[in-house]
């Protein structure tokens, strides 16, 4: 009697928990509206013969694009019903022909997998409609095999527009960002660049808490002949300067140097990458991936404080994914590019990855947050508390007068056409006790046609305070006694 008592006890107590339980998630599950807005926001419908076939492979994403969540119980993709699930506000859900034949070929994902019915055509493609538990039309996509994605193992994905298009990224994007929704074009030009920082990871601990200065594109320096933009990167103690060279033909960054001292004229870090290596490869988008080598030589301290010589082969790997980020600054959408290189110091193999944090501007990007790695551990991190972009001119501000202040720069932007023999020129001598130059003028074509116009850029760092008039002239340099076609003028006070 004694153990059919406690088994009723138990029992009781079980049933009551399992009560219990669902009551608590009854606020949740009332708060799921059953209608709202969710698309559909990438489609699969003709995956590659490496991929597997229809029957297997064919998956659709959808996306809560609504502020509350959604309960899609019921819910049908052309009249074929979705079982139980709710999507939080910016939820993914994928459905899928096959749930165990998607996640065998995708592996692990961030959102849930649901089995669905589904028979998408391929030539020349067809038409998605999603109903709600009522049978009230929620989305439709009329898609065709002339978008793209026929076949070629890629996905068709919404872009920020709503406009469709094959996925960047082989595969598609299944719970993630679409690759076409954030794409960072190449451009021969990038914008110079002041931020702030606050420093919350970093390996001198008495920096963590305090702020940090990068100075991005605002100088150049030659190595071997070749001219490199400078990010340098100032603390309260310590610093580091990256040497960055652009290479307008296979439209990369490329990373030629590190060097980091202590205090002046102490160097921790001396490193020279021969040839300079592929650091972003353009255009960036989520799911971009590159690879490698280089040879690494120069020098480094290690924690004894020896130093240590540096010739070894080294490999290099890049890889660009998506997140939204919160720093000081802000909330922002960013793409994540990851660059790692792996070589060896005395005799141990060596990883150093650096990750930024990129989120597209009208005149370039903001960087809300960098880290850095060592052998896998966080040794460095840094989030934006402020911005700040130069002082921007075009051919309106011709023959006016402005104020800039020291420390900050200055970016005209003319429209050229350097095809045609003209181009502009500064003529008007500079002391660099109040205006430097930076760099040479560059053209940012507006296509990559041959013959294509496009703006010519010129920046100057405000070095001093003072007064000093910059006249640019547009002609062609061997017509020396041809007035030129055009001309600007503008009378800076620096204070």
């Amino acid at each position: 009697m004694k153990d059919k008592k406690e088994n009723k006890v138990k029992a009781a107590f079980v049933v009551t928990t399992a009560i219990l339980a669902l009551i608590s998630m009854l606020p949740v599950m009332a708060s799921a509206q059953t209608t709202g807005d969710i698309n559909i926001n990438e489609i699969m419908y003709n995956p590659s013969t490496e991929q597997g076939s229809d029957a297997n492979m064919e998956w659709l994403e959808l996306y809560n694009n609504d502020t509350v969540p959604i309960n899609i119980s019921g819910w049908t993709i052309d009249d074929n019903q979705i079982s139980d699930k709710v999507m939080q506000p910016g939820d993914y859900v994928v459905l899928a022909r096959n749930k165990t034949a998607f996640e065998a070929y995708y592996g692990a994902l961030p959102c849930s997998i649901i089995d669905v019915t589904l028979g998408l055509k391929n030539d020349p493609g067809g038409t998605i409609i999603l109903g709600d538990s009522t049978g009230t039309e929620m989305d439709n996509v009329t898609y065709n095999a002339s978008w793209g994605a026929d076949g070629n193992g890629k996905s068709l994905e919404q872009n920020a527009t709503g406009v469709w298009e094959e996925s960047l990224a082989d595969g598609g994007t299944p719970c993630e960002l679409n690759s076409v929704t954030i794409v960072i074009p190449f451009s021969p030009w990038v914008p110079p660049m002041i931020n702030r920082w606050n420093i919350t990871v970093d390996a001198n601990s008495e920096n963590v808490g305090k702020n940090a200065t990068t100075e991005v594109f605002t100088s150049t320096e030659e190595i071997d002949n070749e001219t490199y933009y400078v990010i340098n990167t100032s603390k309260p103690t310590g610093s580091t300067k990256q040497y960055i060279g652009i290479d307008d033909v296979n439209e990369d960054d490329l990373k030629k140097r590190v060097v980091t001292v202590m205090e002046p004229g102490v160097e921790i870090v001396n490193l020279t990458f021969d040839p300079a290596f592929v650091d972003w490869d353009y255009p960036l988008w989520n799911g971009k991936t590159w690879n490698g080598t280089t040879d690494v030589t120069g020098m480094l301290v290690n924690e004894t404080g020896s130093e240590i010589q540096i010739n070894s082969p080294a490999v290099v790997s890049g890889e660009v994914t998506a997140e939204v980020v919160t720093v000081p600054l802000g909330t922002f959408s960013c793409l994540v590019i990851e660059t790692n290189i792996s070589y060896e110091v005395a005799g141990q193999q060596t990883s150093n990855l650096r990750k930024y944090w990129i989120s597209p501007t009208d005149n370039g990007f903001l960087t809300p947050k960098d880290q850095s790695y060592l052998n896998g551990e966080l040794v460095e991190e840094l989030t934006l508390i402020e911005a700040i972009p130069p002082t921007f001119l075009t051919a309106a501000d011709n023959n006016t007068t402005i104020n800039v202040t020291k420390g900050r720069y200055l970016v005209i932007t003319l429209e050229a056409n350097p095809t045609t023999g003209y181009t502009w020129e500064v003529t008007e001598p500079l002391d660099d006790q109040v205006l430097r130059q930076v760099g040479d003028i560059a053209f940012v074509p507006e296509s990559y046609l041959i013959g294509a116009s496009g703006v010519q850029i010129v920046t100057f760092e405000v070095v001093g305070a003072g007064q000093r008039t910059i006249k640019l002239v547009y002609h062609r340099p061997w017509e020396t006694d041809v007035e030129p076609a055009e001309t600007f003028t503008v009378n800076v006070t620096a204070s």
